[in-house]
């Protein structure tokens, strides 16, 4: 594992770059420093640029909150979440007369990601006794903790559901240093409890599959994810054998005591990735040039 101080330093030895969006772009409100600059510099060089999210919502929905916040279509090919693989899958369902998920389900998670199966003919329950699976898709609030939705999960593997986890990340972090708790978590507990969970976003194959097959599948090697979890970002891209760079100013940063601009203690970094069994090829701060 390399710290580099650029990212300009290995920018010329991919021509593919899969970026997180949350923590890597931006924190939920704000966009992190040099996000514009990077993109743009990989654009002028003709990279091409995926933007590979664990969002338990629609790509399109992705895409509107990124225009808000000023990275418009220009700066990227194209936007995978999570959600939009569940869709994919779901709709597979549909088409397959239901035979996987059943067409009643229910839903854990904020009001706000409701709309996921919009489109399909799916029925959202309110009783878990009269649904075919459960949907997760995280929490009401920043500062919720997972007692908000752990009675209804226990209710969920009361009655034997299987559980969709649309989000696979356990927390997020704002460039504050505020940690909010992910679907991930609920996706943890319910395991713990002896549910059964179906897992959408990274780490897991089936995503980098679709990114793979938009760019009608080049060679591995001319790749590189970047991210800023070791348990989402870095491990999807390890297991799929694709090089990773691992932002440690975002996610990482309470656990290794630096601010967003700082580098990390090598030894630091070695003992986390030690824990996780986990390693990035490249590490750096932030997106700087």
């Amino acid at each position: 594992m390399e710290i580099l101080s650029s990212f300009k330093k290995i920018a010329d030895n991919y021509e593919y770059f899969i970026f997180d969006i949350w923590g890597v772009i931006h924190d939920g409100n704000q966009l992190y420093p040099s996000v514009i600059e990077t993109l743009k510099y990989l654009k002028s060089k003709n990279k091409k640029i995926c933007l590979l999210s664990n969002a338990p919502r629609r790509s399109d929905k992705a895409k509107l909150a990124l225009e808000k916040l000023g990275i418009d279509k220009s700066f990227y090919d194209f936007i995978l979440t999570s959600g939009e693989s569940a869709f994919e899958d779901l709709k597979d369902n549909q088409n397959k007369n239901y035979n996987r998920f059943g067409k009643n389900y229910l839903y854990i998670g904020p009001t706000k990601d409701m709309d996921l199966l919009e489109g399909l003919d799916y029925q959202m329950v309110l009783r878990p006794e009269l649904a075919n699976f459960a949907i997760a898709t995280g929490f009401d609030h920043d500062n919720s903790i997972l007692q908000e939705k752990l009675p209804l999960a226990i209710e969920a593997n009361n009655y034997k559901l299987i559980m969709l986890c649309i989000n696979p990340d356990l927390i997020v972090v704002k460039q504050n240093g505020q940690e909010m708790i992910c679907a991930g978590l609920i996706g943890l507990e319910y395991g713990k409890m002896g549910g059964v969970v179906n897992y959408y976003g990274k780490p897991f194959k089936i995503v980098y599959d679709m990114v793979f097959e938009k760019y009608n599948n080049p060679p591995k090697s001319k790749f590189l994810a970047v991210g800023d979890s070791l348990e989402t970002d870095i491990k999807g891209s390890n297991d799929y054998g694709i090089d990773s760079i691992l932002l440690t100013g975002e996610i990482l940063s309470n656990e290794l005591n630096v601010k967003f601009w700082q580098d990390p203690k090598i030894e630091n970094i070695n003992n986390i990735c030690d824990r996780y069994n986990v390693y990035p090829k490249h590490i750096i701060s932030n997106l700087k040039l």
